[in-house]
């Protein structure tokens, strides 16, 4: 799995995910999904090891990547239970991952992404993802840093709107099939929008 980028900001989480996977044996599989909305609140993003990623987030995946049904689990419920797995995974240092949740806390949008990678297990670690303030957005890329940056550029370009974030992930698979071959151009968008006051 290779690529997942997020935007948080005041009025929304938004989750992008190409949906190409590459299998160990060599075999590629299109239209896998690697975004999920959990519930109204919450929404994962995978990226690494496919085996690893059902690791990390067996509490809310069935074993073929179905959703599992009716989970009540609030954000802050999901990021101990993911953060716990992720603290087996980086003492185990064999472990390839790259991925994130996001979602409403009750009072605003917040992410936390879970690296661990069995080349580097001492960078394996839980970066927290929160506003400075309410006119902020956050971007958040798992995946080849050429991605964040062409991420940046588009949602300069478009705009910090869901329609906009769309368009510069479009323009990020558009430029990233010519230097990464474990993504392609077929994408997945899931969002969660501020409950009304």
């Amino acid at each position: 799995m290779s690529l997942v980028q997020a935007v948080i900001c005041d009025k929304f989480a938004f989750v992008c995910g190409e949906q190409q996977l590459n299998l160990s044996n060599g075999g590629v599989l299109h239209n896998f999904r690697k975004i999920f909305k959990v519930n109204k609140d919450v929404i994962i993003g995978l990226s690494g090891a496919v085996e690893d990623n059902y690791y990390l987030f067996q509490d809310y995946l069935n074993v073929d990547f179905t959703l599992k049904e009716d989970c009540p689990d609030s954000l802050e419920v999901v990021f101990g239970k993911v953060s716990e797995r992720h603290r087996e995974m980086a003492e185990q240092g064999e472990c390839d991952v790259f991925s994130l949740v996001c979602g409403w806390n009750g009072s605003g949008f917040e992410a936390k992404t879970f690296y661990v990678s069995s080349a580097c297990p001492g960078d394996s670690k839980v970066t927290d993802v929160k506003l400075d303030h309410e006119k902020d957005a956050k971007l958040i890329s798992c995946g080849d840093n050429r991605h964040y940056d062409n991420f940046i550029a588009g949602v300069y370009r478009y705009g910090v709107t869901v329609y906009g974030i769309q368009r510069a992930f479009w323009d990020v698979l558009s430029q990233g099939v010519m230097f990464d071959e474990y993504i392609d151009k077929n994408a997945q968008f899931e969002v969660i929008r501020r409950p009304e006051q």
